[in-house]
């Protein structure tokens, strides 16, 4: 099979399922999971719920479809059964929503759930906080938005018992940084609340007696009455999940600030899973993957790594007479959850997913999994092959690389997606522009006392107080009415201003971008493909917020990609430092993204038909903090630019490690005259060059250390090449970084 693709085929076994004997879940408990077809529970679930129910909290490392639902759904019922409430947080709205369906099971046994979010209805919102339910089932932006009215959810706070944090691994990086101190001040919450439920406990002390508390019936079947008042002590719980990361216990300890317990979850059933890796060739890997996928003719879940991808793939299928369904980000709930639906059923036989995919929707079994493209990272890649074979039938897992180093890298060497190490997650709590934002919001929780942080936290607070954003009476921070404004404004995420895509003809909305991507697909000329449509841009109109689309009604097969530059400019000097003998500056810079032209391009071979720029370019610009390095003392004529270029690339690549960061918030450029700016990603920046400037000689040490123990000879994913390049990892020279790094070490050591 797919020989004609030249295939090279890696099997992977099949593992069979090991189960707990002896583990009890008792009364009408056992007979919900029973009616779910759960007669026994693997190995890994017992010890999750084991150890939760020895007051310890863990983190379960396990793939997809292991069955991770029951290891927090157990002690989540069992404490509503006993009055105490738990909140659960996903990392997106519509992952909550299909998990609702399965909470909602329990409904049976007096366990009322209820998801809370940016979709929730505002009436719906204010019953909820009327009648808290025991379990909440929201989002991080959500909880923040909890946390600053912490007084309205003060009942549900007080009889806090568990804190599922699902898919913790989505964390990493900036948003991760920002999740750690979001847990710090909900503690801080919740031991405020259990304060105030105890005094409320003593007022009401009469009422209590006659009887207020939870009873079970005797199969401990239900609620008779939930208790009011704080839990008398009881510390919360932090049960989390994990894909399968290299430091899944640090990483939930970084996030929770507690200690952890792993538990790994290898004990649900496989089937064989047959990998082949295809090479992208005529056809492009839009037409390799669907042929493939044809040709392999079973439940197939094509992955594409973009949007634009994932329309391209249903575009092609049409003039193939493939019936081919997308499921991404930005659709309608509606037309969502009918694709689930639809896949689950069978009605659907193939469909071409993007990310939207890998974090735990329930979509049920497929048979096939074709990656176009290779995934990006190793943890990526595991999570869409962890689609296939999850009833424990034989499955296939296919790669179609295409022609990039990357790929190249990984279809030349599979077993380092198969079987090598995973990477590793990073947050940090306390970097320096995330957490005043979360001191200042912490004070609008509660009232901050000086006794409650330390040395650092005091001085930013002092800070915040220089600026009118805090006040300080007899040792107790508060906000101000600026403050106030502040707190309420501050997004976890730093969304930018969206474009909404309306099609010409009739007016009606399509769909929406950020602006920040939008100028990269809907710009003047632009092929634009949605839903298997193909429609042409008219261009953007950024004053209105708007891109006209129209539809395309002939059969061509072109499809477009931008052409880009970018640049930096600095605005403001912050500070300078010396690395021997390369300067280092930081401050304020202004990043310029142009889209000035496009290339039609053939869907099926890729192939570029001509370039064409646009009358006006379009510019995504923003203002944000960078340090830059000037190694213009090292300049040596030759490769210099290569070798800076690549000492960008590999520098960059070691900056997590120091800063809690992802790779992706980090951007880079460098220039011929041997400048080199590192900038942060965000609009306004959130403090990651501050903290990597001064650690800026280490950074070299690792990219040096990198180098030398990299075995390739000119340059592969271990050491100089990046999925974030814009010069498709052209234009660098190994040799050339290792010895820029090595003279810069050598001039700090004399």
């Amino acid at each position: 099979m797919l020989e004609e693709f030249g295939a090279k085929w890696v099997v992977q076994k099949a593992r069979t399922a090991k189960y707990e004997e002896n583990f009890e879940v008792r009364g009408a408990l056992h007979e919900v999971l029973k009616g779910r077809g759960i007669k026994k529970l693997y190995l890994h679930q017992a010890e999750a719920i084991r150890k939760v129910r020895e007051g310890k909290n863990i983190v379960l490392m396990a793939p997809t479809a292991s069955g991770k639902t029951e290891c927090y759904m157990v002690p989540v019922v069992e404490a509503a059964l006993q009055g105490k409430c738990s909140l659960l947080l996903f990392p997106t709205k519509a992952l909550s929503r299909d998990q609702w369906a399965r909470i909602r099971e329990f409904s049976m046994l007096g366990v009322r759930s209820e998801v809370y979010d940016g979709d929730t209805p505002a009436s719906k919102r204010a019953r909820i906080r009327a009648d808290m339910p025991h379990v909440i089932i929201t989002n991080v932006d959500m909880l923040h938005f909890m946390l600053c009215h912490s007084r309205l959810w003060e009942d549900f706070f007080s009889r806090l018992k568990y804190v599922v944090v699902d898919e913790i691994h989505a964390y990493s990086g900036n948003l991760g940084s920002h999740v750690a101190n979001l847990m710090w001040r909900m503690k801080r919450v919740l031991k405020n609340s259990k304060r105030a439920a105890k005094k409320k406990d003593r007022a009401q002390k009469s009422l209590l007696e006659v009887g207020a508390g939870v009873e079970l019936d005797e199969r401990g079947a239900g609620l008779k009455k939930i208790k009011k008042g704080g839990l008398m002590g009881n510390e919360v719980r932090f049960i989390a999940s994990s894909a399968t990361v290299f430091n899944a216990h640090e990483f939930a300890q970084k996030i929770c600030g507690e200690e952890f317990h792993v538990v790994k979850g290898e004990s649900a059933p496989t089937g064989k899973v047959m990998h082949a890796v295809l090479e992208e060739g005529e056809g492009g890997i839009v037409g390799i993957s669907l042929k493939a996928a044809k040709q392999i003719g079973k439940k197939t879940i094509i992955f594409a790594n973009s949007h634009n991808v994932a329309e391209r793939l249903a575009l092609v299928a049409q003039n193939m007479d493939m019936e081919l369904a997308v499921y991404r980000s930005g659709l309608p709930a509606e037309e969502r959850r009918d694709i689930e639906a639809g896949f689950r059923s069978g009605r659907i036989r193939t469909m071409a997913a993007t990310s939207a995919l890998e974090l735990g929707m329930d979509v049920g079994d497929a048979d096939c999994a074709i990656m176009c493209g290779f995934a990006g990272t190793v943890t990526r890649m595991r999570q869409r092959i962890g689609r296939v074979g999850r009833k424990g039938q034989d499955a296939y897992a296919i790669l179609v690389a295409k022609n990039n180093a990357l790929d190249a890298y990984y279809a030349q060497n599979p077993k380092n997606y198969l079987e090598g190490e995973a990477e590793s997650c990073y947050a940090n709590k306390d970097n320096e522009y995330i957490r005043r934002v979360h001191l200042l919001c912490a004070a609008r929780d509660f009232a901050l006392e000086q006794e409650e942080i330390g040395k650092n936290d005091l001085k930013i607070c002092k800070k915040l107080v220089e600026e009118g954003l805090l006040r300080e009476f007899s040792g107790v921070f508060m906000p101000t009415r600026e403050g106030t404004i502040f707190a309420r404004k501050m997004s976890l995420r730093g969304a930018g201003r969206s474009i909404r895509i309306i099609d010409a003809k009739g007016g009606k909305v399509l769909g929406e971008r950020e602006f920040s991507i939008a100028i990269g697909e809907l710009y003047a000329g632009a092929i634009y493909l949605l839903g298997g449509k193909r429609y042409s841009s008219l261009g953007i109109d950024a004053q209105e917020g708007v891109a006209k689309v129209r539809r395309i009604e002939d059969d061509s097969q072109y499809y477009t990609q931008a052409l880009r530059r970018k640049g930096a400019e600095v605005l403001k000097m912050h500070g300078e430092g010396k690395m021997g003998d390369v300067k280092l500056h930081m401050g304020e810079v202004h990043i310029t993204n142009e889209v000035y032209g496009y290339m039609l391009k053939d869907s099926y071979t890729g192939e570029v038909i001509y370039k064409k720029e646009i009358d006006e370019p379009l510019v995504h610009e923003f203002d944000t903090m960078a340090f830059w390095a000037d190694w213009d003392e090292f300049a040596c004529g030759g490769e210099f630019a290569d070798a800076l270029h690549a000492l960008e690339h590999v520098s960059i690549s070691m900056m997590p490690a120091i800063s809690g960061s992802d790779p992706s918030e980090i951007g880079g450029i460098s220039y011929p005259s041997g400048r080199i700016f590192y900038y942060e990603g965000s609009e306004g920046g959130s403090g990651l060059a501050q903290i990597i400037m001064p650690r800026y000689a280490q950074v070299v040490k690792m990219s040096l250390e990198r180098l030398r123990k990299c075995g390739c000879k000119e340059g592969c994913p271990k050491c100089i090449f990046s999925p974030q390049c814009g010069n498709s990892n052209m234009h660098l020279d190994k040799d050339g970084a290792a010895r820029l790094a090595q003279k810069a070490i050598e001039k700090i050591l004399n």
